[in-house]
């Protein structure tokens, strides 16, 4: 009946004309003239549909956004994108107009290069605060790379180490019943929902574990630490991870000379890891068990949370205290001197990398507590060093760990030959050696070939290392695009410990440093040289050739052993003394 009264309306003017005998106007000029008050008329109806559709269609988005968890998921991953892809792209412009410009003075450019660094690293600390997860932990990346970003992009990303958003209450407990099986209150006699700390993926809760039938506890008297996954990565993660690759490849084809799309290649390999718990478990029982003899024989001052129960986003563990590895005051307060606490990292760290080749590629100094030893006159040693966060590990070949060993032995003795070598063998571009010796030492290459690895490191020789210099940096990123991505986490390794070192350590015993270094260096070397000549004596034979080749390799680490433990012995006397002194 609404049709037909539309088309009476309609076509009944055209009609009259034809029956009547009126001449015909342009079809045009009779809407235009005759038909003014249609025209008018139409909107309303128009309007109606509008406003009609626009509140069904928002009621429909309201109403699915509060009730459906996959439509909503849909709406906010879309709503994430488009927040990383604006701060991309307000990044990328901001950089351009810089670098475009023209200026008076080289100061003039420096120092507006480093106003665009500073402006651009805090508008994506913002984006990744408001975005949290996996960008989180690209913003812990990008601080961990003193060793190549300029230092307002890692100084202003430092903060996401310790200071991330917790989880909600309501969230965590859904999640425990959903992957533990059952409810906090039913696990736990006590549990502190003040977290002890937040990660980019996940939070630690203090807890007590309830009692046995017999009132006995399990553990630590029950105590455990409870680490809980965020739930919202499951959610966000994959989407996250593609659209952080989607904006990386899209910098690289816009800027062919960026060169650090590997960092998301990383993150693609290493988050899948971090994210399963059950995966973290089994690094923390092979680190365990790497370091049981020493233990046992109480010769290192190495702790491991024991694992009490471990589910893919859900994990127990024994409950320890301690401070930060960088907290003097407290190291202070229990009489700890610092220089032995980084003597002991050094060895702890050495021993993974050159000897087990199993590797705890993240250690920060929010994944090392210190706390006094509970035996002090039995372990020889007045502190415990707590190891945490054994998400991210790496092993490293036999043959890698060998040539890594090696090029850290042509490192501390300035031989640019095994340096150029031994470069080579670990991924790193023929005739890039003397740049790639400087990423991996924190050190000029003049300082490396003057065998001073140990001496101070200037602010001059800080600022050309950390890539500031123009063009530095596009050298610097083709390197690290080369390497395989084992070698990038040495490198970042490297990186922090040497930042861990020169905060506890005083000037005069950083020789220390590389004295450890050079003898786990040597040993992995004899070991290696030692199991090859006796496989070529099984197989061929013995011969006065091999037994000449296995004592001069033997001589050759005896006698760097004992001048580097003559030396060591030196400088321990001489740290205890000043550390007398200042006590």
């Amino acid at each position: 009946m609404a049709s037909s009264k539309l088309f009476m309306q309609r076509w009944s003017p055209l009609l009259r004309d034809h029956f009547t005998k009126r001449p015909i106007l342009p079809y045009s000029q009779r809407y235009y003239t005759k038909k003014i008050s249609h025209i008018r008329k139409a909107p309303s109806h128009s309007l109606k549909y509008t406003l009609g559709s626009m509140v069904i269609v928002g009621t429909t988005g309201t109403l699915l956004y509060a009730t459906n968890n996959p439509f909503r998921r849909v709406i906010q991953a879309i709503e994430r994108s488009g927040i990383s892809a604006g701060v991309g792209i307000s990044v990328a412009i901001d950089y351009k107009w810089t670098l475009s410009q023209n200026y008076s003075s080289v100061e003039e450019e420096i120092k507006a290069k480093r106003e665009c660094d500073k402006r651009c690293a805090e508008r994506v600390l913002a984006g990744l605060q408001r975005l949290g997860g996996i960008y989180v932990k690209l913003g812990q990346h990008i601080s961990a790379m003193t060793y190549i970003l300029p230092m307002e992009w890692t100084s202003t990303m430092e903060v996401l180490q310790d200071r991330c958003d917790p989880s909600s209450p309501d969230d965590i407990e859904a999640l425990f019943l959903s992957d533990y099986g059952s409810s906090i209150e039913d696990t736990f006699e006590e549990f502190d929902w003040n977290p002890l700390g937040v990660a980019s993926l996940a939070q630690v809760h203090k807890a007590r574990l309830r009692p046995f039938a017999d009132g006995s506890y399990e553990g630590n008297d029950g105590w455990v630490a409870v680490k809980l996954q965020h739930p919202r990565l499951d959610n966000f993660c994959k989407v996250d991870l593609a659209t952080v690759s989607f904006l990386m490849g899209n910098v690289k084809r816009f800027f062919p000379d960026f060169g650090f799309d590997w960092l998301v290649q990383e993150m693609q390999e290493s988050l899948p890891q971090e994210l399963n718990f059950v995966h973290e478990a089994a690094n923390v029982h092979k680190v365990t068990h790497n370091f049981a003899k020493e233990r046992a024989q109480h010769t290192t001052a190495l702790v491991i949370p024991g694992i009490v129960r471990a589910q893919r986003r859900v994990m127990l563990m024994e409950f320890m205290e301690g401070a930060r590895i960088d907290d003097l005051e407290y190291m202070k307060k229990h009489s700890i001197d610092p220089n032995s606490v980084s003597t002991e990292i050094t060895k702890i760290f050495s021993k993974m990398i050159f000897l087990h080749g199993f590797l705890h590629c993240d250690p920060h100094a929010g994944n090392i507590f210190i706390r006094p030893s509970s035996n002090p006159k039995k372990t020889g040693y007045n502190f415990e060093i707590v190891l945490l966060d054994h998400g991210l590990y790496r092993t490293l070949t036999d043959e890698l760990r060998t040539n890594y060993a090696h090029l850290w032995t042509s490192l501390i003795r300035g031989d640019e030959e095994g340096i150029r070598i031994y470069a080579q063998r670990v991924g790193c571009r023929p005739e890039a050696h003397r740049l790639f010796a400087s990423l991996l030492t924190g050190r000029e290459w003049d300082t490396i070939q003057a065998s001073d690895l140990s001496s101070d490191r200037t602010n001059t020789e800080v600022t050309r290392v950390s890539g500031r210099a123009k063009n530095f940096l596009f050298r610097i990123a083709d390197i690290l695009a080369r390497l395989p991505r084992v070698v990038l986490l040495l490198l970042k390794t490297s990186d922090l410990l040497r930042c861990l070192d020169e905060t506890l350590r005083e000037s005069v015993s950083r020789h220390m440093t590389f004295i450890i270094m050079g003898k786990y260096c040597a040993e992995a070397v004899w070991i290696e040289a030692k199991s090859t000549l006796l496989e070529k004596i099984a197989f061929s034979g013995f011969s006065l050739h091999f037994l000449r080749q296995f004592f001069c390799a033997w001589w050759e680490y005896q006698s760097l052993e004992t001048s580097l433990w003559l030396y060591q012995t030196h400088i321990s006397i001489q740290d205890r003394w000043s550390y007398g002194k200042r006590v």
